[in-house]
Parts: C-alpha cells; structure tokens; sequence
C-alpha cells in the first residue's frame, strides 16, 4: 500500500497552483486497496444462495462456491458495494475461486460502483496469476474506471513493481494518463515507490508527461519528497527546470512542504529558478530548516507570495523561528501586503505574543495602519488578545517617552 495514503491536498503550494486538483485528487494517485468492499450484501432481499457464493468468495472457499452455484446462486451476485463475486475473489488472491466462477460463466468485464474490474483489483493487489487467469479468459488490459483508472496505474500506486512488469509485457500502456492528466509514473513518484518508478521506466514510461496542471512526475516526487525517486527520474531526462502552469519548480513543490534534503538535492541538480518563491513558502510553512537552505541559496528575506510578504506569511502562521530567520537576514519588519497589513498587524490579530514581542524588539511600528483603518492594537483588542494588547501598550509608552526626551 503507499506510504502517503490517503494522500493530502495541495498544502505548500495552494497559493501558486490554479485549482486544487492533479495529483492530490487524481485517480491514479488514490489509494489503491480493494476496489470494492468484500463484504457481502446484507439486504434482506438477496438470496441466501448468493449471499453464501459472496462469503465463499471472499474466504477462498472453493467448494462453497461449488454448493452456492449448485442452489443457483448468481455467478455475477454483488456485494453492497456493487463488487462481484469475481472481483471479491480476484482482490483476495483466491485463484480457485477465481477460476471456478470464470468457468461457471462469471462475467470478467462487470465493474463495481467506481467502475473498477476483478482486473484492476487483481493488480492493485500484486496477485498476478489471478491477473493471468482474468486476461486468459478476455479481460480488458485497457479498461478504465470511471475516473480513468487502469489497472497499470492501480499498480504503480500500490507499489507492485512485478505486477507492473507483467503488465507491460502483456501489451499495458504505462504512458496511459486519467481523466486528470496523471500518469503511473506520476503515482508512483509521488508516493516514493523508487522500484515501481525504476519498473514503469525500464517499461517505456515518459518521464516528461503533464497532466492537466502541467505538473510531471518530477513535480510529483518533490511533493512526496523522495530524492533518490527524483534522482533516478532525472537520470532518465527528467527536466529539472520544468514548471506547473503556475509557474512552480521542484524546489517550489519542495520547500512549500518542507522536504529539506529534495531542496538539497536540485540545488546540487542545478535547479536556480523559483528560490525566492520557494523561500515564502517555505516561511508559511514553519520550515525552518529549509529557509536556511535556501538563504544558502541567497533567497532574498524580503520574498512573497502574491504580494504577501514572507515574514507576514510566518508570523500569520505562529513560526516563531522562521519569524525570528528573516529578520535576522534583513527582512523589512514594516513590509505590508496588498491589503497593507503587516507582519505585526497579523501576528497581534492572531493572538501570537511571542511573534508580537519579538517584532516589537526588533522595531516594528506600532501605529502603521491597514487599508481598512486598522492597527495592530485594534486587530488584537478585535480578538480578545489580552497579552497582545499588554505588550503593544508597553511599546507604545516606551516610544511617547523617548518622545518625551
């Protein structure tokens, strides 16, 4: 199974990216498990001969599958979920059973809810001899789930390098993309399968394929975050440089979820595009250590994103560290975004006294006021934020009595 199951949407990077869909919500890049429950139906009404062929089915129980199809059981009876007996079988590995329904008749090609076969259970599953079984009766290599789902893709998700193997030596399209644009290749990156990935290539997969967003495996291993994924895509001409329709690089992809050492990584690839970006993202994040990188890098401390200064972005976000970075290399403590908040103004409206005081030391002005006619006392004392405005009076003090002198 992945190691990123269920997989998370677009975190980093939701502010560069049109949209939240690709890889976060892309078919082939679900979590593969059975395609159907196996639990038999539980409706009243179903007949207590297919109801047994069900339970047979799931448990291998071949000879209970003979005794139900004796009784007429339906060879094609389903579960609540809509998953025939065949595909129940198929995803558990029983190869008897799965025989013993293909012989009495069961049809190969019925498709559960999501419109995924007995096949793609098969294969999602690592059993190859059930797979053989299926494709030697005619099932559909090519078929699809109603998202685009093939079994190949199923595969390169659950990190069955063999499965792949077979498959491609059977005629399977490695290259074929779902209703989204993602490829297997792009699964199995994303999710760190360094053996299905090394399969999917040795089996023709292109490495430079987008999807719908224009992000390629290469962006899917930086969001997962496994190097040596990125690196063995990069041996086979991965384009290192490559950005989303955004605009977003590895690095970006990367950084936005703190993922230091694939920052490392394209820096020494000789990725130079996109590190002041990364470096807001970075800070929004709380990844201190992937801020220091990139100042290695030389970002610049006075980075944004869409106008949002980068310490704005940290001190919104309660990173106290990265807040505490970025002034230390220099970013502008009264640096406003579109809005004319404040690094300050958000701290104080979030209730951060920590952030708060630490900006206050450092100078930060307490009477700068936003679009909207407000200042970070006003933000604090809209939230309640007691200690906040506490420190803000102090500040305030302080500065009428060097005024004073």
């Amino acid at each position: 199974m992945p190691s990123r199951a269920p997989l998370v949407l677009w975190l980093g990077v939701a502010l560069l990216v049109t949209g939240r869909a690709g890889f976060a919500q892309s078919s082939a890049l679900a979590p593969p498990g059975p395609t159907a429950s196996p639990a038999p139906s539980s409706d009243a009404d179903t007949n207590p001969s297919d109801l047994r062929l069900l339970r047979a089915a799931m448990e291998g129980a071949v000879d209970e599958v003979s005794r139900a199809l004796a009784e007429k059981a339906s060879v094609n009876a389903t579960s609540d979920s809509g998953s025939p007996a065949l595909a129940i079988a198929a995803v558990h590995g029983h190869l008897s059973v799965v025989k013993a329904l293909l012989d009495a008749g069961a049809d190969h090609s019925m498709v559960d809810k999501t419109g995924a076969s007995p096949l793609m259970g098969a294969a999602a599953q690592g059993h190859t001899a059930v797979v053989e079984a299926l494709l030697a009766a005619g099932a559909n290599l090519h078929a699809a789930d109603r998202n685009g789902l093939t079994a190949v893709m199923a595969a390169a998700s659950a990190d069955r390098p063999e499965m792949i193997r077979f498959l491609a030596s059977k005629g399977a399209n490695v290259n074929t993309a779902d209703k989204q644009g993602a490829t297997a290749l792009m699964a199995a990156a994303y999710a760190g399968h360094q053996a299905s990935v090394t399969a999917l290539l040795q089996a023709g997969a292109a490495v430079n394929l987008t999807d719908e967003s224009g992000r390629t495996a290469l962006l899917a291993a930086a969001l997962g975050g496994d190097p040596a994924v990125a690196r063995a895509l990069l041996a086979r001409g991965a384009d290192l440089h490559v950005r989303d329709l955004a605009g977003s690089t590895a690095l970006a992809y990367a950084a936005a979820n703190g993922h230091v050492e694939f920052v490392k990584m394209v820096q020494e690839a000789g990725i130079t595009g996109g590190v002041d970006s990364a470096l807001a993202l970075a800070a929004r994040g709380c990844y201190t250590e992937v801020v220091r990188v990139l100042f290695q890098a030389k970002a610049n401390s006075n980075s944004d994103l869409q106008g949002t200064p980068a310490l704005m972005l940290a001190a919104g976000a309660g990173c106290t560290d990265v807040v505490r970075e970025l002034v230390d290399r220099g970013a502008r403590l009264d640096a406003t975004d579109p809005d004319g908040g404040t690094a300050l103004m958000e701290a104080s409206a979030r209730g951060l006294p920590a952030i708060v005081e630490m900006l206050l030391a450092r100078g930060a002005d307490v009477e700068i006021r936003n679009k909207r006619g407000q200042n970070a006392w006003g933000l604090a004392a809209m939230g309640g934020h007691q200690d906040v405005i506490e420190l803000l009076r102090a500040a305030r003090q302080q500065t009428a009595e060097k005024d004073k002198r």
